[in-house]
């Protein structure tokens, strides 16, 4: 071996040979990647907080909205039994709702993506359903068709009665959550 290769091997070797400041720069830039990482975990776990809480607040709006809406129903059909007690006459009374699976399997067979449907029924002196009509209407006509059925179909009313107490024909209003019913179906 020269003497040329054994200073060049000896050259290479002292600038593999990390320097003290070398070392620290390295320590430096990995610690400061490390508190980047650091800092970034921090951030997304305040997102994640930020996130849940503003998913909770919605879904407190949404509940509230749903019992807001339920209370508005609930005191129209009180104001108009109480109306028709003055008179003395009864309006047309729900006995029981069975349609709750066969709704959402109509609803989601027809993509409905809607929060709720609202209906009138009109029910005979015998307490049947016999026509129905959504007040919130759909482009296509076979959708209310075939929500109207189910509705007809899964409803059980007490007939509306006059002043003498004879059961006649009436009309029946309301409005189903969808929520309302995937809540009580799960």
């Amino acid at each position: 071996m020269n003497a040329l290769a054994i200073l060049s091997a000896s050259a290479a070797a002292l600038a593999l040979t990390p320097t003290p400041a070398t070392v620290i720069d390295e320590v430096s830039a990995e610690a400061d990647v490390q508190v980047e990482a650091e800092a970034a975990a921090q951030a997304d776990t305040q997102i994640q907080a930020d996130i849940a809480a503003q998913t909770e607040e919605e879904a407190v709006a949404a509940v509230e909205e749903r019992v807001a809406a339920r209370i508005v129903d609930l005191r129209a059909e009180a104001d108009a039994v109480a109306a028709a007690r003055a008179t003395g006459e009864m309006p047309v009374q729900l006995v029981s709702w069975d349609g709750d699976f066969e709704l959402m399997k109509a609803s989601r067979r027809m993509r409905i993506w809607r929060s709720h449907i609202a209906y009138n029924l009109s029910v005979d002196a015998e307490g049947k359903a016999t026509g129905c009509e959504l007040t919130e209407t759909f482009r296509m006509r076979r959708i209310s068709d075939t929500l109207c059925e189910v509705l007809i179909a899964h409803h059980t009313f007490e007939p509306a009665n006059d002043a003498s107490g004879t059961p006649i024909a009436g009309e029946y209003s309301a409005r189903i959550a969808y929520a309302d019913v995937y809540e009580r179906l799960n």
